[in-house]
C-alpha cells in the first residue's frame, strides 16, 4: 500500500519524469563537476540572501557595514566565509567542469548549442564575481573598478550604462550592486535552466573510450550521488570558512594604486603590464574564441589520443593561463590608471 501511495504523489507531483535511465559513468566525480559547480551557486544564493540583510550599499557606508557584519553580527564572519569561499570552490569546478568537456570532445555535434550557453554561464560568473569583489569596497574593490571604468569608457556610448554617468545621482556603488543580486543572478537562472534542459535532451556524453557501450542506472541513483557530492562539496565550504578568513581591506583611499585583483582576475594584470588594451582585448579574444571552439572543431572524434591539436591547444591553455596568474601574483605594476 505505502508503494502505491508513493507511485500516486511521483505521478500526480510528475517526478516520474525523474525515473529515466542515463549512463553510469555518470556516477563519477568527472562527470559531475558540473552538478558540483551547481551546489556552489545555490550556496552561494542562499548566503547571499542572507548578507543582504546586513549591506548597505552606499559609498559612505558599505565597508564598514561589512566590517559590522564580520565583528558584530553573530556568526556573521561564518556566513561571509561561506559566501567567499562558495565563490572560490565554484569558480574551481567550473574550470574542471569545461576541461572535462573539452577533453572528452562533449561539446561537439549536437551539443554546440550547450556548449554555448556554458560559456554565457561562465561570462555571468565571471560578472558575478567582479561584482561582489566591488561591492566589500575597499581599495582591492576600488582599484578593480577603476580598471573596469577605463576599459567600459573606451567603449564610448556603449558602455555609458556602466559608469557613474549614466544615472547621475545614484552612486555606481548601489548599481553594481544590483547587478550582483538581482541583473546577473536573473540571467544565471534561465541559463542554468536551459543548461540542464540540454543535457538531458541529448543526453550525457558518452565515454570516449566505450562509445555506445554505457550501462544505464535510474536517474535517482544518480541523484544520490550528486547529493553525495554536494554535501561533500558544502562540507569543505564550511571547513574553508571556519579556517580561512575572506580578505576584508578598510575603506579605500582614492587614487591609489597598491592592490592586485583576487587570482581569477591577476591573469589580466599580468597581460595589463605588457600593454593596457589587453584589458580589453584580452576577454573578448577569450570569449570568441571559446564561441568558436564546437564550430572549428567539427570532426566526430572524442578520444584525447585521437584529437592531439585538440589536447596540445587545451594544454596550451591551461599552461598559459596558469604561467599568467603566477606572473600577476608576483610581477609589480608598472603604470596606474
Amino acid at each position: 500500500m505505502a508503494n502505491g501511495i508513493l507511485n500516486t504523489l511521483k505521478r500526480r507531483l510528475g517526478l516520474d519524469v525523474l525515473e529515466y535511465g542515463i549512463p553510469e559513468h555518470a556516477n563519477t566525480i568527472k562527470y559531475s563537476l558540473g552538478g558540483m559547480t551547481l551546489t556552489s551557486f545555490s550556496v552561494l544564493a542562499l548566503s547571499g540572501l542572507l548578507l543582504a540583510q546586513f549591506y548597505v550599499p552606499d559609498p559612505d557606508r558599505a565597508n564598514a557595514s561589512l566590517h559590522y557584519l564580520v565583528d558584530q553580527v553573530y556568526l556573521g564572519w561564518f556566513l561571509r566565509g561561506i559566501h567567499f569561499w562558495a565563490g572560490e570552490v565554484l569558480t574551481i569546478t567550473l574550470i574542471l567542469h569545461m576541461i572535462r568537456v573539452v577533453f572528452t570532445g562533449s561539446y561537439k555535434a549536437p551539443r554546440e548549442i550547450n556548449w554555448l550557453v556554458g560559456v554565457a554561464l561562465l561570462g555571468v560568473t565571471i560578472g558575478l564575481l567582479f561584482t561582489g569583489t566591488v561591492i566589500k569596497w575597499d581599495q582591492e574593490a576600488y582599484e578593480a573598478l577603476a580598471h573596469f571604468l577605463w576599459s567600459a569608457e573606451k567603449f564610448g556610448i556603449f558602455g555609458l550604462p556602466l559608469t557613474e554617468a549614466f544615472a547621475s545621482g545614484v552612486p555606481l556603488l548601489s548599481r553594481i550592486y544590483m547587478w550582483h543580486i538581482s541583473l546577473l543572478p536573473l540571467i544565471t537562472l534561465p541559463l542554468i535552466g536551459l543548461h540542464l534542459f540540454y543535457v538531458k535532451y541529448h543526453q550525457l556524453s558518452a565515454l570516449p573510450d566505450n562509445p555506445g557501450t554505457s550501462v544505464n542506472i535510474p536517474f535517482h541513483r544518480h541523484l544520490g550521488y550528486l547529493t553525495r557530492s554536494g554535501a561533500g562539496v558544502f562540507l569543505l565550504i564550511c571547513v574553508l570558512a571556519l579556517t580561512v578568513a575572506p580578505p576584508l581591506g578598510d575603506k579605500p583611499v582614492f587614487g591609489l594604486e597598491v592592490t592586485k585583483p583576487p587570482w581569477q582576475f591577476v591573469w589580466i594584470y599580468a597581460l595589463e603590464n605588457l600593454w593596457v588594451p589587453f584589458l580589453i582585448v584580452a576577454p573578448l579574444a577569450i570569449g570568441a574564441f571559446l564561441v568558436a571552439v564546437p564550430f572549428i572543431d567539427r570532426s566526430p572524434e572524442t578520444h584525447w589520443k585521437k584529437r592531439p591539436i585538440a589536447m596540445a591547444v587545451l594544454v596550451f591553455c591551461i599552461v598559459l593561463m596558469a604561467g599568467l596568474i603566477l606572473w600577476g601574483k608576483f610581477t609589480t605594476m608598472t603604470h596606474s590608471m
